[in-house]
């Protein structure tokens, strides 16, 4: 065996073993509305930034956004307790490359001009560009928190409380919601 794959393994044994109480506890506080949340480990600046960034990923429609399902703070509780030190300081990194684009700071952007900055960067951190590996982490926990949600789950989903039996070939109409999932199998 390779060490290398020893050490992945276990790192993927610790990440799992610590993301339940993670879950619960994200679970947990989305039920208080009347303060935003936050885990601590972002500064207000970059938990502001973040706002504006996963907003801009999954605004509200006719389904919640982000912002309904609390994903800024899950991310903020997720990085505080799950990732290594180095993937951390990646990400402030990253955020604050973000906040200084020659365009200008990330919040005073049009609406359009931020997606197309978040496109941008989206493209670049799944083309092996160092740089912008920090995207690739943040998008993947905006989705997991959003969708494991309840709001994610029932309402931009289309739910099953107790499934059936397994159906290999199941019938899509265009426009129709996709199926949601109980448990996570996303990372």
């Amino acid at each position: 065996m390779n060490r290398r794959n020893i050490l992945k393994g276990v790192g993927v044994v610790v990440l799992y073993s610590s993301f339940p109480a993670v879950l619960g506890e994200f679970i947990s506080s989305c039920k208080t509305k009347d303060k935003i949340l936050r885990a601590g480990f972002f500064s207000d600046d970059e938990f502001h930034l973040m706002e504006q960034v996963t907003d801009s990923m999954l605004p509200k429609t006719i389904t919640p956004g982000a912002l309904e399902t609390q994903v800024p703070y899950f991310i903020d509780l997720v990085v505080k307790n799950c990732l290594n030190p180095n993937d951390q300081q990646l990400i402030k990194k990253g955020l604050q490359q973000l906040n200084d684009q020659p365009a200008g700071k990330f919040s005073s952007l049009s609406q359009e001009e931020k997606l197309t900055a978040i496109n941008k960067i989206d493209g670049a951190s799944f083309a092996d560009d160092g740089g912008k590996a920090w995207f690739g982490i943040i998008k993947k926990l905006a989705l997991i928190g959003h969708f494991t949600s309840q709001e994610g789950m029932t309402k931009a989903l289309n739910y099953v409380k107790v499934p059936g039996d397994y159906k290999a070939c199941i019938p899509y109409k265009k426009g129709e919601k996709a199926l949601a999932k109980t448990f996570l199998l996303y990372w």
